[in-house]
Parts: C-alpha cells; structure tokens; sequence
C-alpha cells in the first residue's frame, strides 16, 4: 500500500487576539495533517476556533505562532513561540544566576560566564528562527513563483535548443515568454481556495456572476477574454448552473445558488486544497444534501482535497474520511470517522454525539444528553494533558492517568 502523501500539515498553530491586557486564544496549539485526496472534517460546537482555525491557514490573518506547509512548502510562520523560548531562557539564566550570587561557590565568576554564554547562544538561535520564520511566512508566493519559472524553463529550453533559427523558433520563443511571464504571477494561494458560511455576505452585489468568478483568473494574469469566458462557463456548468446565469448579480438567486457561485469561484483555479467553512450551515435541509453532493461530485472529478468545517458531525459523518474534534482552541480527539462514530473516547467528543438528533419519536424520547463539564472529567492538577496516541491514527488529548482509563474502555467496547 502507497503512502499517503501529505498535502497540509499544521504544526503547533497558534492565533491569540489581544484585547488591552486580556489575550483571546482562539487556536492554541493545534497540529493535524491533511493527506492528499482526502476530506479532513474539523468539527466542534460555535466558538470553538474551527473558523479562525482555516481563515489562519489560508493566511487571512497572520498568525501567533507556529507553522503551516502546504505540499512541503512553509507558508505560514509564527514568532511567538520563538520569542517566549527567549524570555524563559533569560528567566532561567536569571533564577540560575541569582542562586549563584546567594552560594557564592568559588568558581562563580567561572559559572556566571558560562551561563551568559549559554544563554547568548540560545538568543542566537531562536532569533535565527524568528528570521527564518518571517521570511518564510512574506516570500512564499514569491519561492513557488521562482520554482514554477523554473519548471518552464525545464520545459521549453530542450525544445529551443533542438530547433534551427527560423519562424518557429520565433513562434516557440514567444510562446515561452508568455509562460514564463504568466508563471512569475503565480501564487502558492492559488492553490489553496476558501469557500464561505455566508454564501449572501461572500458575493460582491456590485459584480455580475461572471465578474465574481473570473477575478481569480484576472488577478492570475490572464487577460485572453475569451479564455476567460470560456472558464467561467465551465465552472458553471461544473456546480450546475447555466451560462445564462453568468450576466446576472447575486440578489437574483437563492440561497443555495449563490453557495454554487462561491464553489465554483472557488475551482476556478483549479486549486489543490478547498476549505469549506460550514458551506451549508446556513442553507435548507433539503438544499444541504444537494451542496454536499456536488461537492462530493468535484472532489472525484479534480481529485480535490477539501478541509470541511462544520458543527453538524452527521454531515460530516456523511462526508468526511478522517474528523478532528475540536473544544476551546485545542484539538481533543482525531481519528477516522467510522472509529469516531463506534468508539468515542473523549468526553466532549460523547456530548457532542449525544447531541445528535436521529428521525425516530421513540428513541427521541428516550435520548439522553451527555453534558460536558471539563472541571468535573478532568484532574489535570497532577499533570496536563498532551495529544497521544491511543491505537493507530486515533488521537486523543489527556494525559497518562486517563491514556490508560481510555485503553480500558476501549477494550470493554471491543
């Protein structure tokens, strides 16, 4: 069996908003990765920080800390970390230092000097990272523009170099400089689409549809208009509109219309990686299962990756392949979904799924809902939690003690 080929991986992802003294962690150090092909639900209940969790990720705020790659590549970097490893450093030296100063040893001068050495070069180091980490996070459309010229390059120069000096190698020429050109304009972003909650409040009103999708291509660089057009109608056709639809503006449709106007500005561009961030929260029960469907349709059809956010975890049964679970800023259980839905294991993970309402009067009324009190299910005052573990490709976040009273309700449900 080929092994799966990692398309986003999130490590350590940070996204703190300050308010005068008091600091908001929205995400706090949440890692996943995402494989290529494949739908990564991220679930949870509102304020949770799924949102702020795929809008950092597709860099529409910077973020805190930590790092994003996409297909390999860092394309967003946080310092705060980097930073804070600094100030411990210093405050470690400090507490070292002063115990020094209080035993007054012999060799104290000796100690001193080889602390501030240490201590010199951990700044060093983390200040190296800092560096490293801006410019990763403010070059990188500018790296992937170079490394895309340079796979044109590798494309054309054998072709010109085995053709004679004439019109065609005029003709080739030209063509490659319009490549090259077009290549320089390209974006690592581009590979990486955002689909919104609010298909009503994402839409320009001012814009006809086919000026809401082709900006993506203008922004690109492609000027051809008739390529332009030709793309557009397309991508109509792919989410099940008209061309006709393509002169119209945003008011003149439903709700679910719109969503098929977001999705296909979406795929314009034939990204790699879709976030959809609740596409459907906002539409008619009948209208979701038309969406998930397409969207289910695309991603066979351009081999799409799709990160889905949803709050709905039957949808996301429905649709997903792996489900993060995620309670306060922090991801507390991570598996597969058919493990998740036989086998749940964190508590807030149980109350979510209790909370799931099923088309049955009977056993309607005698559903019982799990309430999720983090103070009464966990004793962290021994030691903090951590993700683990538990079997493989299920993780979940507690520490030792509770690993083990999990492997034990695991074995009682098996």
């Amino acid at each position: 069996m080929a092994e799966k080929q990692v398309l986003l991986k999130v490590e350590h992802l940070e996204q703190f908003f300050r308010s005068g003294t008091y600091v908001n962690k929205a995400v706090n150090d949440v890692n996943f990765e995402v494989y290529k092909g494949e739908v990564f639900g991220l679930v949870g209940e509102s304020g949770c920080g799924k949102t702020t969790t795929g809008r950092s990720i597709i860099r529409l705020y910077d973020i805190t800390g930590g790092s994003v790659y996409f297909d390999g590549q860092r394309i967003c970097a946080g310092t705060r970390t980097y930073k804070q490893a600094i100030r411990d450093a210093k405050a470690k030296a400090k507490a070292q230092i002063a115990a020094i100063k209080e035993s007054q040893p012999a060799d104290a001068e000796a100690q001193i000097a080889a602390i501030n050495a240490e201590l010199a070069q951990e700044i060093a180091k983390q200040k190296q990272l800092i560096k490293s980490a801006q410019y990763d996070h403010k070059n990188c459309n500018k790296v992937f523009a170079q490394y895309q010229q340079s796979l044109v390059t590798e494309k054309y120069q054998p072709m010109l170099d085995a053709l004679p000096e004439g019109a065609e190698k005029e003709a080739l020429t030209k063509e490659y400089k319009a490549a090259l050109k077009l290549a320089g304009k390209d974006r690592i972003m581009n590979k990486m689409q955002m689909i919104f909650q609010d298909p009503i409040a994402s839409l320009n009103p001012r814009m006809t549809v086919r000026e809401i999708i082709a900006e993506g291509l203008i922004i690109r660089g492609i000027t051809d208009k008739k390529y332009i057009d030709e793309q557009v109608y397309k991508v109509l056709d792919l989410v099940g509109l008209v061309p006709e639809h393509a002169g119209r503006y945003p008011h003149e449709f439903s709700g679910g219309q719109r969503q098929r106007i977001g999705i296909a500005r979406a795929i314009v561009l034939n990204p790699e990686l879709i976030i959809a961030d609740e596409p459907i929260s906002v539409l008619d029960v009948s209208i979701q299962a038309q969406v998930i469907n397409l969207l289910n349709e695309l991603r066979q059809r351009l081999g799409l990756t799709i990160l889905f956010i949803a709050h709905d975890l039957s949808v996301v049964k429905y649709f997903s392949d792996r489900i993060a679970v995620m309670y306060f800023g922090k991801i507390v259980e991570l598996t597969t979904s058919d493990e998740l839905f036989a086998h749940p294991l964190h508590p807030y993970t149980k109350s979510l799924l209790s909370a799931i309402p099923l088309p049955d009067p009977h056993f309607e009324k005698q559903r019982k809902r799990i309430t999720y009190n983090p103070l009464a299910s966990h004793d962290y005052s021994v030691q903090k939690p951590y993700m683990q573990e538990i079997t493989p490709g299920h993780f979940i976040y507690c520490n030792d003690a509770e690993l083990e009273m999990y492997r034990k309700e695991l074995e009682a449900q098996q």
